[in-house]
């Protein structure tokens, strides 16, 4: 009985405060608009999402603020701006600081236009809760009030338990969009290289969602392998965006190389382990462009739309072809790559990948890591990611048990071992360890 009245006093209080922020915010906010942002104040509340234990009949953990503020690096994001290494980039680049800066900003903090800030938003709090959720005055009342997930997104609530949204989302910073790039300029200055796997940088994070049966109940269940592969679909149309938007077309001797991998140049000195052709048929001393999303999606697709697979195959060995013989032929394979990817994100997204697909998917990324003699970092690193999704969404699917996927999961160690270091790569070390690799899924 003092449960209820307890659950029952928690959803009164719920209500009063979403018809007080409404009728806060309405004013402010123009009906034609995206929301206004509230700031991570009004989502920290002890029944809300600041919970140290689930509060009484709570659909969620309700510690989504406690993960984000104590062990998110997103809660960092704009305090590194102030650090030295950011003040030597922005000198390095001819800016008096990195706080200030819209070019730094757009990224590490939820810098929304100032006539879209509510009274609690603080632009210190780094990628808040609004900066991935969306603007909070719109959807906030029926949230807190009990509305279903679906109505909450009807109202503008940005739907992350999505693949393509959430890669959508989360590539429009971790690689770029048309407001904001990470050039190789910003990478002359220090800029961190810019490394993104869409399922591992959600577990990562760390996910401050928990797919239990009340996620499934209100979401839907999405598997570790679908988010994944809508992943590298939304990274390699990003890129191709990129390779296609007039301000990378090359001026002078050298093109955008932010596009292009980077250990073509960044590598070691060392003859006898010198790069064989690639599948481009570009040898040692050839800038190459970045094709790890591509290899990763034309993996994914081979099981899900062979035909696509093949064809984005041709393209991309084109596009790696046409870069050194003339820039209009890169942007019409480059725009042929787009248009395949675009059209695998939300067929990939919602593809139902069996047990013999993510076996399949997993034994095609030990061949390709075994087998090529075009030895990159960015290849090993997103092979390795790729097992680790498959590993996770067998075990949560009940596909294998726990103490296998704890042995698997252990087993990745040495691959990541083996690319600790961005300037060095140990092929040997990162292939013996592909090769004591095994998968048999329980049945």
């Amino acid at each position: 009985m003092l449960g209820a009245i307890a659950t029952w006093g928690l959803r009164f209080a719920a209500v009063v405060c979403g018809v007080m922020l409404l009728a806060a915010t309405t004013r402010a906010q123009s009906s034609s608009e995206p929301g206004i942002h509230l700031g991570v104040a009004t989502c920290s509340g002890s029944n809300c999402h600041g919970a140290m234990e689930r509060p009484p009949g709570s659909a969620v953990p309700g510690d989504e603020f406690i993960i984000w503020s104590k062990r998110d690096k997103h809660r960092q994001a704009y305090t590194v701006l102030l650090e030295p290494r950011a003040v030597h980039m922005a000198q390095a680049i001819g800016l008096p600081d990195a706080a200030h800066q819209t070019l730094c900003l757009n990224c590490h903090a939820d810098n929304v236009p100032p006539d879209r800030r509510g009274r609690e938003f603080q632009l210190s709090d780094g990628v808040g809760c609004e900066a991935c959720h969306g603007g909070a005055s719109g959807w906030l009342g029926i949230h807190i009030s009990g509305a279903s997930h679906q109505q909450n997104v009807a109202a503008g609530l940005y739907p992350t338990d999505q693949p393509v949204a959430r890669a959508e989302k989360c590539l429009s910073c971790h690689f770029g969009d048309s407001t904001r790039f990470v050039d190789h300029r910003l990478y002359g200055a220090g800029h961190p290289r810019l490394a993104f796997e869409l399922d591992t940088y959600t577990a990562i994070e760390p996910a401050h969602f928990v797919v239990d049966q009340s996620y499934i109940d209100r979401k839907g269940r999405v598997g570790d392998v679908q988010v994944w592969a809508a992943g590298q679909a939304i990274a390699l149309r990003r890129r191709m965006d990129a390779l296609l938007d007039p301000r990378h077309v090359p001026h002078g001797l050298f093109p955008e190389f932010a596009l292009f991998d980077c250990q073509s140049c960044h590598h070691p000195y060392d003859s006898l382990h010198a790069p064989l052709p690639s599948a481009g048929g570009l040898g040692p001393g050839t800038v190459k462009l970045y094709d790890a999303n591509a290899l990763m999606l034309g993996l994914a697709a081979s099981r899900a739309a062979p035909e696509a697979a093949r064809a984005l195959a041709a393209h991309m060995l084109a596009l790696d072809r046409a870069t050194t013989e003339n820039w209009p032929t890169v942007q019409k394979e480059a725009a042929a790559v787009r248009q395949i990817a675009g059209d695998l994100a939300p067929l990939l997204g919602s593809y139902d990948f069996t047990p013999d697909d993510m076996q399949a998917l997993f034994e095609a990324q030990i061949r390709l890591g075994t087998a090529s003699g075009d030895w990159r970092f960015s290849h090993g690193e997103q092979i390795t990611m790729a097992l680790e999704a498959i590993v996770a969404n067998l075990k949560t699917a009940g596909y294998v048990g726990d103490e296998q996927a704890e042995a698997m999961t252990d087993a990745l160690g040495p691959l990541y071992r083996s690319f600790l270091n961005d300037e060095f790569f140990r092929p040997s070390a990162f292939a013996k360890a592909l090769k004591s690799l095994q998968l048999a899924p329980e049945r």
